[in-house]
């Protein structure tokens, strides 16, 4: 197998984020993987970035007064950004959890986004938390009891010159599937997206 990303001794390795894009958009992948154009972020996925980096340091100073109250509503567990690997016989998977209990016990992924941007993550297709509770299986031989994302919702539209808050709803918790069934399916799924990125990279390198 031959995938665009290597570790640096030569591994293949793949991420959520390749994976997701290369489902939704083969020509994005194509520019951001194969030739390596740069990656564009922009105040969205910076706003993300920042509500994310503020959870996990536990300091919301840069947020005013009902931004920080929302915030602080959001669960924090025992660990933040702890890697995860999925391995395969040819590749591995890698990923980092928001944060999760230090008996691996419960994870959680933070997201943020606008108005029913909630929904894509009560989608079947949705599978990040699998990949990360099969990661940990690997490792301690044991599924995490529970695994949820933390939906932070976002206001503001940069259209309309209007600054991107955190809004003063509750966070939305989502619970996420864990059984062995759904799990089973996730790792064949990943394995399968593996086999169509070979394909696709070895006819467009």
């Amino acid at each position: 197998m031959d995938l665009p990303k290597k570790d640096k001794y030569g591994v293949n390795r793949l991420s959520y984020s390749q994976i997701s894009l290369f489902k939704k958009d083969k020509d994005s992948f194509y520019k951001r993987y194969i030739i390596g154009e740069d990656f564009q972020t922009n105040e969205y996925i910076e706003f993300g970035t920042k509500v994310g980096n503020a959870l996990e340091i536990n300091d919301y100073s840069n947020f005013d007064y009902i931004e920080q109250e929302t915030l602080k509503k959001v669960t924090r567990l025992d660990e933040f950004e702890r890697p995860i690997f999925l391995k395969y016989t040819d590749f591995y998977l890698v990923g980092y959890i928001d944060t999760n209990t230090s008996d691996l016990s419960e994870i959680i992924d933070y997201k943020t986004g606008g108005q029913k941007k909630e929904f894509q993550y009560m989608n079947e297709e949705y599978n990040q938390l699998q990949i990360y509770a099969l990661g940990i299986k690997q490792e301690t031989g044991l599924v995490p009891k529970k695994a949820s994302v933390e939906f932070i919702r976002r206001v503001g539209n940069l259209y309309r010159g209007e600054r991107l808050m955190v809004g003063d709803e509750e966070p939305i918790k989502i619970e996420v599937d864990l059984n062995i069934k759904k799990l089973q399916n996730v790792y064949s799924d990943i394995l399968n997206t593996a086999i169509e990125i070979d394909k696709f990279y070895k006819e467009n390198k």
